[in-house]
């Protein structure tokens, strides 16, 4: 079992002191309006994941970057966030559901993971629908 510390965060050449989680595809890209960029998680945000969500993501048997990498590939819903943050959803019926939060990096040209969370469903009824999984 992995441990759950944000001090386990691997490091990669692509971005100093992050981790490619991901990609927001062309496809999905063009159906939402924004850009086709790779998905990255950096250090400081898998701290603040780990030090603000720890024990949801313990119930659920995760470590803050294997939630970030699920999501993030497994997403079926996208959700306008705050500001001009989106939401990445993983939706599965059940009354909770896997979240996280994505900025576009404009002089880095990728999206960057801000936060990550399980949310009641329920929370995200007020929320714009941008597209969603056939």
């Amino acid at each position: 079992m992995k441990r759950n510390t944000a001090k386990n965060f691997p490091q990669i050449e692509e971005q100093p002191h992050a981790k490619k989680v991901g990609r927001l595809t062309l496809f999905i890209a063009k159906a939402i309006h924004r850009e086709a960029a790779d998905i990255y998680i950096t250090e400081n945000y898998v701290k603040h994941i780990f030090n603000k969500h720890i024990e949801q993501l313990n119930a659920v048997g995760y470590t803050p970057f294997d939630f970030v990498k699920e999501v993030a590939k497994g997403f079926n819903r996208i959700y306008q966030g705050s500001g001009n943050s989106i939401l990445l959803v993983k939706w599965n019926g059940a009354a909770k559901v896997a979240a996280i939060e994505l900025n576009f990096a404009f002089q880095k040209e990728f999206y960057e993971v801000k936060t990550a969370q399980i949310r009641d469903k329920g929370n995200l009824k007020d929320e714009k629908l941008l597209w969603k999984k056939k």
